[in-house]
């Protein structure tokens, strides 16, 4: 190993250090909390969750806080008060949260309840509750420099009695960089209310608030400490989450240069031999496994943003596809076959923030997902004439009834099929009335003709071959009303035909229902209608969040498989044209509105091609 490098990583590692501990407290630093205290529920009042709050808010108050506080939150509150939240968050500012009440879990999301909550089951818990993945996305979207989260709420909860799938206590939270979130009890646990005036919890945090100069890591530390002795051991406060730089609740550090804490140099020893070693990798997985390791280490930011660069996507000219091999950006295996697009490996963040307009819990919470190789993705949705070969070819049968939309309502009409799906259609418009099955069918037929292994696109990899590199609601942006440029969507024209009861966009595209595949602009990889015309089969199964979802940009099969996703919006209206949205139904559904399109490795699609 070199070690004029590793001296100077020495030297700078001493440098931030001194510079971060000796920093005081910024006078001009904005501190902005939400505290929230429910004890006035109907089914299952608390004692103290108000007292907390009260005093919480006090508290942050003396140490210069702004405060925005609710005592027994009702459901129509929920939206003012966060929008005030929000409002009040600035870049480079301090964000708390304080939430004092009954807390749940369902399906791994943490619901706080109001306390006009009327929940019969399971249905019921997210309009009658604060989400806390909501207040840590108002803050992540607000770009503050530190947010600090304070939950006790594990209190027992009255309603899980009436849930199929009830547990106990709040789900561990995948926490933002700069975020530390500290639970009054481990994950999966109960909290008592306690006997005296505050919560346990609440009141270590209180007297450990007002210490000066203490790191909120050593405040953490000692109300972890104080509530397990209070408590006979019974509960153990829990924090997930790291912080980048310090933060006092009250004054700030005296710069000191002394001998370092008993074993910080191993530590830091180990730490720096283990990013030497990677530092110059170009493998993701390297600096994936600095971050598991040392989430709050002193490359973190570092190996952060080299892990985003490694995965972001990469054009098409510098994929390192093999020219010599035949394979360009577009191929076609057959005259029959779909002509695909070469889409290149990258990273990018699937799922929609709370903010997104139209978007839902089903599709959060957003993460990272790699797609590991290029793949080659059909460069339109299977075509109706494509389909009619198969057809033939196969001998498959998919004709015995579709659902046609009649005035108010879906029918499944016998007879109606990718034939006659009630419309007129031509050999180049996208097959429709097609079953996830239909389309298994046909991958299997194309593999067997092709003698590739075709098949149909994971979720994720048809999110990231959507979003072609963009962050925005739709590849064009996050305007609707410019749909009609690039997408056939439900509008004006279709809205007077077919007098569906969603919203239509507010353009005209020139069609009533389907659009010959390609009429309309293309994406950044070069693909058509991946948003708009009809939904398309994914080969995932439908599942209601993205909780324990891949991030390797495999099909997820391991959860209710009843159901099957497809996306894309169809002609649709604004709320389903948007890259994030998600739909499912039976494998055996078939729709006017339903189609899909082919994938296949592009390893596969190199080999042996002239």
């Amino acid at each position: 190993m070199n070690s004029l490098p590793v001296l100077r990583l020495v030297v700078a590692l001493i440098a931030g250090l001194l510079l971060v501990v000796g920093r005081p407290l910024l006078a001009d630093e904005k501190r902005i909390a939400l505290v929230v205290g429910n004890s006035a529920y109907r089914a299952s009042p608390l004692r103290n969750p108000g007292n907390d709050a009260r005093a919480v808010a006090a508290k942050l108050e003396k140490l210069g806080f702004e405060v925005v506080v609710r005592e027994d939150l009702r459901t129509r509150q929920i939206a003012p008060m966060l929008r005030e939240f929000r409002s009040r968050l600035q870049p480079g500012s301090v964000a708390l949260f304080f939430y004092a009440g009954h807390g749940m879990q369902l399906k791994g999301i943490n619901y706080l309840p109001t306390i006009d909550a009327d929940i019969a089951g399971e249905e019921d818990v997210p309009l009658n509750s604060l989400n806390v993945s909501q207040v840590l996305e108002i803050m992540e979207e607000s770009k503050t420099r530190l947010n600090l989260i304070f939950l006790d709420a594990c209190r027992n909860n009255p309603f899980t009695r009436r849930f199929r799938s009830a547990a106990g206590g709040l789900a561990r939270v995948e926490a933002p960089s700069g975020t530390l979130i500290s639970f009054a009890t481990r994950p999966g646990s109960v909290a008592a209310d306690g006997d005296g005036e505050h919560g346990v919890y609440t009141q270590h945090l209180l007297n450990q608030m007002e210490v000066p100069s203490q790191p909120i890591e050593q405040t953490l530390k000692h109300l972890v400490k104080g509530v397990k002795r209070d408590s006979g051991g019974q509960q153990e406060p829990w924090m997930e989450g790291s912080l980048e730089g310090d933060f006092y609740f009250a004054g700030g550090a005296v710069a000191a240069v002394g001998p370092p804490a008993a074993g910080l140099g191993e530590v830091a020893s180990f730490e720096l031999s283990f990013w030497d070693s990677i530092r110059a990798s170009d493998n993701p997985d390297d600096f994936r496994a600095y971050l598991e390791k040392y989430p709050r280490g002193q490359f973190a930011s570092l190996a952060d943003a080299r892990l985003r660069r490694l995965v972001a996507p990469k054009s098409p000219e510098h994929m390192g596809v093999d020219r010599d091999a035949g394979t360009s950006k577009l191929f076609r295996d057959c005259p029959e076959c779909p002509e695909m697009v070469v889409v290149p490996e990258g990273g990018f963040q699937m799922g929609a923030s709370m903010r997104e307009t139209g978007s839902g819990d089903a599709e959060r919470p957003r993460h990272l997902v790699t797609i590991p190789r290029p793949l080659a993705v059909g460069r339109h949705e299977v075509t109706r004439g494509q389909y009619a070969v198969f057809v033939r070819d196969s001998g498959h049968r998919s004709e015995s009834s579709c659902y046609i939309w009649v005035g108010p309502e879906w029918v499944n009409q016998p007879g109606r099929s990718w034939r006659d799906p009630d419309f007129a259609q031509t050999d180049e418009h996208p097959a429709v009335c097609v079953s996830w099955l239909d389309a298994r069918a046909y991958v299997a037929w194309l593999a067997k003709k092709t003698g590739k292994p075709y098949r149909l696109l994971s979720e994720s990899e048809w999110e990231y071959a959507a979003r072609a590199g963009t962050r925005t609601s739709r590849f064009w942006g996050d305007d609707p009303g410019l749909a009609c440029d690039y997408a056939n969507v439900h509008d004006a024209d279709s809205q007077q035909t077919r007098r569906f009861e969603w919203e239509a966009h507010e353009c005209r595209d020139g069609y009533v229902e389907t659009a010959p595949v390609g009429r309309f602009k293309p994406n950044a990889f070069g693909l058509y209608d991946m948003l708009g015309n009809v939904w398309e089969w994914v080969e995932d199964c439908l599942t209601v969040n993205y909780i324990g979802a891949p991030v390797d940009g495999s099909a997820r099969s391991d959860d209710d498989c009843a159901r099957r996703v497809y996306r894309g919006g169809g002609w649709s209206g604004p709320a389903s044209v948007r890259a994030a949205t998600r739909n499912g139904n039976s494998p055996s559904y078939r729709s006017q509105l339903l189609g899909f399109r082919v994938a296949l490795p592009l390893s596969s699609a190199a080999k042996g091609r002239p």
